[in-house]
């Protein structure tokens, strides 16, 4: 997995926790919280700018669940929204009632959209995807991708207690395994030390996985000479 951000955002809100975790050997939810999540947590793009991307909204530990909604803040300088469509976590239990809202790429914002079951029914448990964001590169840099305005609903019309947990995307030229904005030297002796290797292995290292296939190899390779000596 990619390396995940090494601090802590804590804000309480009513009847439940909003977080930005990061695995820093601190104590996290219990594994019996709902979460509400951007999965994964720490994405690294290696592309030119114009590529896009997808990152879910999951839920993990649900019960009774019947109705979502959720909407996402983002940086408008690093990245544009271009959908958000609704996940088959809901679907399984039912037909649903899927009610997109709006995208502002001026404010940074993806106004809620939510999701309900129909008839006299229970509502989902489990883990799932409940949505599925799409989003565009624009510029190399850092955004902070934010869960907001999240509500869930069980079948009793209850709010049902969350944590929300938010994720970060790094957007780099390929190749540069360091995150310094350059593609040199250092970055060849990383993909030097992880050649060869796999989730698997001791010396792997994901940051030299440039076309994210689970293994840093010649092509990994290829992608850094094609940027060799590139700065932005």
């Amino acid at each position: 997995m990619l390396t995940l951000l090494v601090f802590i955002v804590s804000v309480p809100t009513i009847g439940s926790t909003y977080l930005l975790i990061a695995d820093n050997g601190q104590d996290g939810p219990t594994s019996s919280s709902t979460l509400v999540s951007i999965s994964p947590m720490n994405t690294t793009v290696y592309s030119e700018i114009g590529t896009t991307f997808e990152v879910n909204i999951t839920i993990t530990n649900a019960t009774d669940l019947y109705v979502w909604q959720a909407g996402i803040s983002f940086n408008t300088t690093i990245l544009e929204a271009l959908s958000l469509e609704e996940g088959p976590f809901l679907k399984q239990k039912g037909t649903t009632l899927w009610t997109p809202s709006t995208i502002d790429n001026i404010t940074g914002t993806i106004h809620y959209h939510a999701s309900a079951l129909t008839g006299n029914t229970t509502g989902a448990n489990g883990n799932g995807v409940l949505g599925t964001i799409t989003f565009k590169t624009k510029a190399y840099g850092n955004s902070v991708i934010q869960l907001i305005e999240v509500i869930l609903l069980n079948s009793h019309l209850t709010e049902i207690d969350r944590t929300l947990v938010h994720a970060a995307v790094n957007v780099r030229i390929a190749g540069d395994a360091n995150g310094d904005r350059k593609v040199d030297t250092f970055d060849l002796y990383r993909l030097g030390r992880a050649y060869s290797s796999d989730p698997y292995k001791p010396n792997w290292n994901p940051d030299c996985d440039f076309n994210g296939d689970q293994k840093v190899d010649n092509t990994d390779l290829d992608i850094l000479n094609a940027n060799y000596g590139r700065t932005i």
